[in-house]
Formats: C-alpha cells, sequence, structure tokens
C-alpha cells in the first residue's frame, strides 16, 4: 500500500467502525418497533408474534442476500429512499393496515404482503451493510474486518437494546425521536449526501414535532377501522417490558384496555367479572389471607378487601399497572385499602419465593393466547398454587369462554385444575359470557350457598357441582408444560378466521 494512503485508508476504516456500530443500533430499535407494532396490528396471539418475527428475519436475510449485487450508486440511492420511508413509522403502517380491512376477501394476502414489504424496509438496509463492508474496506484481512465489524454490530446492537429498555412504559415516540437522529448519521456516513441529509433531519424534525399527535391519530383510526370502536381516541399508549399496552375510549366515552392489539377487557365487563372472579368466592370463603394475580387494572382489589383481612395484588406488567390507576380504579378507591399489599412480579416467581399461605387465591389473567399467559393456566402452575393455599383454601380461575364437552380452552383449563385439586367447581354465566371454576382439595361452601349468593345478581346462572364436572372433561386433554399446543393451534384458527374466512 502506498504510505501517502495509509492515513486516509485508517480514517475510512474508523468512519466504517463507527458506521456499523450505528448500522447495529438501527437494527436493535427497528426490531423491537416492527415486532410490536405489526403484532398489534394483526392481533397478539403467539402466532402474530412468529409471523411478524419471521417477516422480519425474511427481510434481514434478503439484504445479506443481494447487499454486494447492488451498485454503490444504487445503494446510496436506496438507502437514502428507505431512510425517507422511516421518517413516516409508526403511522403510515397502521393508515395502510386499516385500509386493508375494506379489502373483503383479499384483505388477508394484502395484509401479509404489506407485513413482509415493510419487513424488507426495516431491516434489509441495515443487512447489507457488514457484507459490503467487509468486502470494501481494505485496511485488513477479511478475517480481521469480519471479526472487528461484526464485534461493532453487536455492540451497537447491544446499544440499541439499552435504548428500547430506557423507552419502556413510554410512547413509541420516544424510541423514535432517539432513532431517527441515529439513522441520519448511518445515511451520512454511508452515502455522504450532505444536502440530502440535512433534507432528511428537516423532514424528521417537521414530523417529529408533530409525532405524538400522529401517533394517537393513527392508532385510534386502526381502531376505529379494524376493531369497530366509532369515534375512537387513543388515552395511552406505552410499550412496556412485555407487550404494547393502549387504552381506548369509544363514542360511548366507554373504555377498552387492549395488550398487543387484543381486547382484554371494557369498563363494562369489569362489574361481571369482578362478581364472579372476585366477591363470589371473597364472599364465600372471608379469606383471613387473600391473593390477586394479574388484575392490572386493580379493580378487584377493592371489590376483594371487604371480605378479607389481609390482601396481596401480584401484576408483572408496570404499564398494565400505570394504565389501570389512571382510567380503571381511581386512587380513592385504593387508598382505604389500608391491609392491602402490591408487587410488581411474576405470578410463578412470587408463589415460589413467598413463604405465606393464602385461603384465596385469584387468576385474574388474560385468556391463553401467548406461551407466557398459557403457562399460567396449566396443571403445574396450580400445582405451585395448591402448594401456597391453606387446607381448605381456594383457586379461582377465569375460563376465557363457557364450559364445554369439548377440547376447548375453558375444558382444558377445567380438566388441569381437575387433576391438581379433589374439587372443582363451574358455573356458567350469560352475563359474564364465560365460565368461572372455583378449585379446592375440599371446597368451603356448596352449590346451595353459590346459588343464594349469585341469584340475586343472575337467577338463572348454571351452577356445575363438583361431582357433575368430570362429565364436560371427557374429551379435554389438561393444559400443561408439555400440551401447550392450544396456544398455536387456537392462535392460528382466530387468524385464519379473521383474514382468510370467506364464508
Amino acid at each position: 500500500m502506498d504510505a501517502a494512503l495509509e492515513p486516509r485508508q485508517t480514517i475510512n476504516s474508523f468512519k466504517n467502525g463507527i458506521l456499523i456500530f450505528l448500522v447495529g443500533f438501527c437494527l436493535s430499535v427497528t426490531q423491537f418497533v416492527m415486532v410490536r407494532d405489526f403484532v398489534t396490528i394483526i392481533y397478539g396471539e403467539e402466532v402474530a408474534i412468529i409471523l411478524v418475527t419471521a417477516a422480519f428475519f425474511s427481510g434481514l436475510s434478503i439484504g445479506y442476500l443481494f447487499s454486494l449485487r447492488f451498485s454503490q450508486r444504487f445503494f446510496k440511492v436506496f438507502a437514502l429512499v428507505l431512510g425517507f420511508l422511516h421518517l413516516t413509522f409508526p403511522f403510515s403502517y397502521r393508515y395502510l393496515a386499516a385500509w386493508t380491512d375494506a379489502l373483503g376477501d383479499e384483505q388477508g394476502f394484502v395484509l401479509l404482503l404489506l407485513l413482509f414489504v415493510y419487513a424488507l424496509i426495516f431491516s434489509s438496509l441495515f443487512a447489507a451493510f457488514l457484507p459490503r463492508l467487509i468486502s470494501y474496506d481494505n485496511e485488513w484481512s477479511p478475517e480481521l474486518r469480519l471479526k472487528i465489524f461484526y464485534t461493532l454490530e453487536l455492540l451497537g446492537f447491544c446499544a440499541g437494546f439499552a435504548a428500547v429498555g430506557w423507552s419502556m412504559n413510554k410512547p413509541v415516540s420516544a424510541i423514535l425521536l432517539l432513532y431517527w437522529p441515529v439513522l441520519g448519521a448511518v445515511l451520512f456516513l454511508a452515502t455522504g449526501k450532505r444536502y440530502w441529509t440535512i433534507g432528511y433531519f428537516v423532514v424528521g424534525l417537521i414530523v417529529g414535532f408533530y409525532l405524538d399527535d400522529l401517533d394517537k391519530a393513527s392508532s385510534a383510526y386502526l381502531y376505529e377501522k379494524k376493531h369497530g370502536k366509532h369515534g375512537a381516541k387513543v388515552l395511552y399508549s406505552v410499550n412496556s417490558p412485555y407487550q404494547k399496552v393502549e387504552v381506548i375510549e369509544d363514542y360511548k366515552n366507554e373504555k377498552y384496555l387492549y395488550l398487543d392489539g387484543l381486547l382484554n377487557l371494557n369498563e363494562g365487563d369489569l362489574k361481571y367479572l369482578n362478581f364472579y372472579i372476585a366477591r363470589i368466592p371473597a364472599e364465600l370463603t372471608r379469606p383471613n389471607n387473600a391473593l390477586i394475580i394479574g388484575n392490572g387494572t386493580l379493580s378487584s382489589a377493592p371489590v376483594v378487601y371487604p371480605f378479607s383481612k389481609r390482601l396481596t395484588s401480584v401484576e408483572l406488567d408496570p404499564g398494565v399497572l400505570a394504565a389501570g390507576k389512571r382510567f380503571f380504579t381511581s386512587q380513592d378507591k385504593l387508598a382505604p385499602l389500608k391491609n392491602w399489599s402490591l408487587f410488581v412480579d411474576d405470578g410463578k416467581h412470587f408463589l415460589w419465593t413467598q413463604t405465606e399461605f393464602y385461603d384465596l387465591i385469584i387468576m385474574d389473567i388474560p385468556s391463553p393466547l401467548t406461551i407466557q399467559e398459557a403457562v399460567l393456566h396449566t396443571r403445574e402452575f396450580y400445582s405451585l398454587a395448591k402448594e401456597r393455599l391453606t387446607e381448605n383454601g381456594v383457586l379461582a380461575v377465569q375460563l376465557s369462554g363457557p364450559l364445554q364437552k369439548n377440547n376447548r380452552t375453558p375444558a382444558r383449563v377445567t380438566a388441569a385444575l381437575a387433576e391438581v385439586f379433589d374439587e372443582v367447581m363451574v358455573i356458567k354465566s350469560s352475563k359474564a359470557d364465560r365460565s368461572f371454576a372455583y378449585a379446592s382439595q375440599k371446597l368451603p361452601f356448596k352449590k346451595e350457598d353459590m346459588k343464594n349468593l349469585t341469584k340475586g345478581f343472575e337467577p338463572r346462572l348454571k351452577i356445575i357441582s363438583p361431582d357433575r364436572v368430570h362429565r364436560y372433561l371427557k374429551r379435554a386433554v389438561p393444559l400443561s408444560i408439555n400440551e401447550l399446543d392450544l396456544v398455536l393451534r387456537r392462535g392460528w384458527e382466530r387468524f385464519t378466521d379473521r383474514y382468510f374466512d370467506y364464508d
């Protein structure tokens, strides 16, 4: 190498090192943004998570495949075009996804096409950098270049991951306003186009000024078109460490809690859900020590508290808790609960690490549509809960639908309970539109007690006594850690019914 070129080559290698570090940062952030937003758009079952993740990595694969086939001129244009498109996130793909809802039979195919096109936009550009830098940087041997640049990309990815962690429990605009300037630096280092980069920052500044409004408006439009919430307004929207948490209000001023695009509850449901999952078992057992797992809205705590001497709530997601305290359970309802404790923890971990025993454990958690949620409906988890119950302690569970003689979710959850506990009573409520199960080694109440307590609220409530529950479970495979096929099967059925059912 000409000695006069060595300083210049060293400068270029240093610039390329910074570039690949920033590329790693961008790749980490775009993966988070895409997976969270598209999972929310196509509803957050496990199948949706797998599909969106697969689309993102397909974009990476295509970027790697074609990276060395791009001319330098084409690559610069490609980078600038995709860079400007990134300034339209998240509202552009939300409006397009809402538009697909009006396509009828073609909706599913167009939505999948949209998903994979945006996967290319999100990830293919960044995947193309590493092979190109390894090939075109000439200061070191190819093997050393690979080690150095790949290490720098990984370090950038870790930095992006840390930025994503900082953005937890904040609107998506928080991470985007950090990400866009980094992407601008990538475009400048990669293309050297000063005026185009200035234009990018000017557009980014303008869009960033209205980003919160665009974020809420596009989400509201999506909920109006895809979820049928007329006059939808976004009251709250954050990315928690576990899911996207949103509170939507419709034209009737009714509030809805959505988790990853799936309806968790609405304000009107709480009256019925809390009556059967919280008040009934609390009033029938009068527990000295009660535990609520889930119920991030905290709405069941004031319901259980008058019947218990001591109450503990455990909720995993701080984003849901913040939404609950702000929109569903006011502080004036929680303030009088002097013997109530709240822990932000995983229900499994909490039960493993606690030494206390409970007369009542209430499982107020979402339906088993993801692996994380399904584990809390398994016989293994119920065995753990049983170890923390007193001799006649009761476990209360909502069954995510009416119990029937089949192998669907309510029957499989009940079958898991029946394998662990000697007695399981089930009620079928038309008002709550689902069944509830109460399990114990020896239930401290009878069918007549249940009937007397509920007749004023729902006179025609169907009560299935412990000696008759087994008749509903002949076809049901108990939900367990090794039998979680329900999650994927149910998710796939819901996905295909939603987008590909033409009947």
